[in-house]
């Protein structure tokens, strides 16, 4: 496999992973719909469709302590919408991707996104990547406009910064582990033990309101707060009210 090797952004003063390598057509593999993937047409055509627009790729990534020569190729794939830069889907494997990774990813921003609730955008942007072109059909019939571009700047942007959070450790395996920097973690320790072990959340902008956060149990809504004229605000009360939960 291609090694992806990381360059100097200067603007930002990090590494940012290099693109430079070429579309990832070489690989067959054919779109998997229906029973058995998680792309389901019916199903995700019953989502709510809002004015969103997305980016989402899968890309080769460069991270510190990982020998690609020795390991694997390291890639990661990616949705965010351009309401506030919000990630809404990740995923990260040393297998090259197929369609149905991308696929996969698509459904679970959609369906389990990691902030707001379920829906579908009103346009995708994705690259201008061949293996790609067998999705854009089956997303046109989910009423999803797709646009390719060369250049896909914010999600190269989070990329970079994503990935600058990454490190490997071996921590006497033979194999590297990846781990990140947990700021988030350490700002919002409620939250974070929330969402790893008891539920989710959900964060919105309500027109003309602000910010709305919700933490969810399986058993249904737990915490809700309205009105939080910032992200940070409304992070601040998620965390204060799960804290003071009984969970």
């Amino acid at each position: 496999m291609r090694r992806s090797d990381g360059r100097m952004d200067d603007s930002r003063g990090q590494t940012k992973p290099s693109w430079d390598h070429e579309p990832m057509d070489i690989i067959p593999d054919r779109l998997t719909l229906g029973k058995g993937s998680s792309f389901v047409k019916s199903r995700l055509g019953r989502l709510p469709r809002t004015e969103e627009v997305w980016e989402a790729d899968i890309r080769p990534i460069s991270v510190r302590g990982w020998d690609a020569r020795r390991h694997g190729e390291l890639w990661l794939g990616m949705v965010l919408t351009r309401l506030e830069d919000f990630h809404l889907a990740l995923l990260a494997h040393q297998e090259a991707p197929t369609v149905n990774d991308l696929a996969h990813l698509l459904a679970r921003a959609m369906e389990r996104p990691w902030v707001m609730g379920s829906r579908r955008p009103a346009r995708i942007l994705l690259r201008n990547n061949p293996q790609w072109r067998e999705l854009i059909p089956h997303l046109g019939q989910l009423k999803i406009e797709v646009e390719t571009q060369e250049e896909l700047p914010l999600w190269d942007d989070a990329a970079a910064e994503y990935v600058g959070k990454l490190k490997a450790t071996l921590v006497g395996r033979d194999v590297p582990i990846l781990t990140v920097q947990q700021e988030l973690d350490e700002a919002f320790p409620a939250v974070a033990r929330w969402v790893k072990a008891l539920g989710r959340i959900e964060i919105g902008v309500e027109e003309g309101r602000g910010f709305m956060v919700r933490a969810l149990s399986p058993e249904g809504l737990m915490f809700e707060d309205r009105g939080s004229r910032t992200l940070g605000e409304a992070l601040i009360a998620l965390e204060r009210g799960i804290a003071r939960s009984k969970h």
